[in-house]
């Protein structure tokens, strides 16, 4: 597999090999020599021994580079050098849409009827081209509910391209730079085709990437308009267009996720001026905003051994459990749906108490509109935390993979019912409490065992 034309987007020539950006790292903060040296081993596409492993993807060395080089952009590229190389880990296929079966095929057979109704038609949806969309997303799919049914989506037609991959946001975190730039020339394709003006995107990632990575990274500039969907919410709320009829009085604390960081942080004050206005006081963490800690899902970008990933993914995730607990908060909010379903399975595995919302949840319930948490949020994380068991387990007989396809067949979309037995077996398994409670502990007792960390 040979390198595209895209623009490398670290400045080597700007960079001093200073070692800050490591230094200062949240999660790596290695002594300033280790990290100078850190930082030459990968300028020279030397051997890391720091930074490939342990990386969050979190954007944060970005911030702290005074030379302005995008340090974390030499990350992504050494790891897209690695993928070159040797292929991505066998688990990474249940977050590929074109691979089979696929965190969303799976998750086809354990979702409610009221669920798979939203889905089929956000999916199947044919907008105008003076519609404004509402890109659903390949994370808030897996949590259909928290938009579904809603006030809000009345502003939108809202769709559900799975195959766009989230503009590649997820896959641009881990280094898969050409896979990237492939979907980037894909959606602009999908998106013209449409010919919509206007879209909306649920998570602040996927408006930065059609908006920056794309043009700049990608050579491919799209001719939309985009917006994030916190921003839209706030300005119809402060114009009255959305009336918050209810005051919650909850103390929370709320989770940056890696994408806020981008831009001089640009996404970190809108979430918050959100769930003031729902009545929310906010209680902020040890890390927040520039400082942030992931939610999990930079460890399984940094991966080593396929078998560790998810167990470093929740030794990661319970970083930010403790120190959301440690504010005193009734709550932890995210405005990330990938975040979301990552720290749901945290919450369970790990039995935290401290209830968790998506940010769009806290405004549905002060809009007075009724949802059925924490059930329904509570079942959604042991479907997670089945089909990720259940993708470990047959990922333990398969090798490393490229991503060949990036369009997926539509008879074996997520929509199409495929049996499963054994999956189906182990989610029947967790219907019973005592058998949460002995896998939770399995887990637990597992983790310190086979976390790379």
């Amino acid at each position: 597999m040979s390198k595209s034309e895209r623009k490398i987007y670290f400045d080597e020539n700007a960079c001093t090999r200073c070692g800050v950006c490591l230094n200062r790292c949240p999660v790596l903060s290695l002594p300033i020599e280790k990290a100078r040296e850190e930082i030459i081993r990968l300028v020279e596409g030397k051997k890391s021994e720091y930074a490939l492993s342990a990386c969050n993807t979190c954007f944060s060395c970005n911030l702290y580079c005074k030379a302005d080089a995008h340090p974390y952009q030499l990350i992504l590229e050494r790891w897209n050098d690695q993928y070159r190389d040797i292929g991505a880990p066998p688990l990474y296929k249940f977050v590929c849409p074109t691979e089979f079966p696929n965190i969303w095929q799976l998750l086809n057979g354990l979702i409610t009827n009221k669920e798979r109704i939203w889905i089929k038609n956000w999916v199947y949806s044919k907008p105008n081209s003076n519609d404004t969309l509402l890109l659903i997303g390949n994370y808030t799919h897996l949590f259909p509910f928290i938009i579904g049914g809603s006030r809000i989506l009345d502003y939108f037609t809202p769709i559900d391209l799975i195959d766009h991959w989230e503009g590649g946001a997820y896959l641009y975190q881990g280094g898969f730079l050409d896979v990237v730039q492939r979907i980037a020339e894909k959606t602009k394709a999908d998106f013209d085709n449409i010919g919509a003006r206007k879209i909306v995107a649920t998570l602040d990632a996927v408006e930065y990437i059609y908006e920056v990575v794309h043009p700049r990274e990608m050579g491919v500039k799209h001719d939309q308009e985009f917006e994030n969907l916190n921003e839209f919410l706030l300005k119809k709320i402060e114009l009255d267009e959305i009336t918050l009829k209810k005051n919650l009085n909850l103390d929370v604390t709320v989770h940056d996720n890696c994408y806020s960081k981008v831009e001089g942080g640009k996404y970190w004050d809108t979430p918050r001026k959100l769930l003031k206005k729902a009545g929310c006081n906010i209680k902020e963490m040890k890390h927040i905003k520039k400082d942030s800690l992931c939610c999990g899902f930079g460890a399984g970008a940094s991966w080593v051994n396929n078998i560790s990933i998810p167990f470093d993914i929740i030794y990661e995730g319970k970083k930010k459990f403790e120190e959301a607990l440690a504010t005193g908060a009734d709550a932890l909010v995210t405005y990330c749906g990938g975040c979301l379903y990552l720290l749901w399975a945290t919450k369970e595995l790990l039995e935290y108490d401290i209830e968790l919302f998506h940010i769009l949840e806290i405004v549905r319930l002060s809009m007075g509109e009724k949802l059925n948490y924490p059930e329904d949020n509570i079942n959604r994380a042991w479907d997670i935390i089945t089909i990720i068991t259940y993708q470990l387990l047959i990922s333990l007989f398969q090798r490393n993979f490229y991503i060949s396809k990036i369009e997926y067949d539509e008879k074996k979309s997520s929509l199409q019912p495929k049996k499963f037995i054994l999956l189906k077996i182990i989610r029947r398994l967790f219907d019973f409490k005592i058998m949460r409670k002995i896998y939770s502990r399995f887990f637990r007792i597992l983790m310190p065992i086979l976390k790379t960390r």
